[in-house]
């Protein structure tokens, strides 16, 4: 039996990008847990089979849209509150980056595009600390680039 090669926690971030030096993204600190979900939006219409009209048909789907989601929860970290207020306030996008561990041979890299900020929640619970729950939705193209 072989064992997988798994990654630990810190091997998946979530980062936004700078506003003050284009190009250079950073992690909003206090996320303890980060997720990326790719969705495909399709049309389905059921095939007949001509040569026999009476079989059930096969569905065929035609792609319609993808979109990349991404979300995180965790501490709400006094250094992140203004990255994330401003990435919620602001009418357009923020260009976003999600990175993996690793070199290209073991599927490190990253995804990056322009990303809303659609959801922004604090919250506080008395005898423990402030928490964040985050959520932001592609606008646009978000292309994987294998690490160099």
């Amino acid at each position: 039996m072989t064992q997988p090669t798994t990654l630990p926690f810190s091997a998946v971030s979530v980062k936004l990008e700078s506003p003050t030096a284009p190009g250079t993204f950073e992690a909003p600190c206090g996320l303890t847990e980060r997720s990326v979900q790719f969705s495909k939006e399709t049309n389905s219409a059921a095939i007949p089979d001509c040569a026999n009209e009476d079989a059930a048909p096969f569905v065929e789907r035609t792609v319609v849209s993808k979109s990349v989601a991404v979300a995180g929860k965790g501490v709400m970290a006094r250094q992140s509150l203004a990255r994330w207020r401003a990435a919620f306030e602001a009418d357009g996008p923020v260009r976003g980056r999600v990175d993996v561990a690793g070199a290209a041979a073991e599927s490190g890299g990253h995804w990056e595009g322009l990303f809303h900020l659609t959801s922004f929640e604090v919250g506080a619970s008395r005898g423990e600390r402030c928490t964040v729950s985050v959520a932001l939705q592609s606008t646009g193209p978000v292309p994987f680039t294998a690490a160099g």
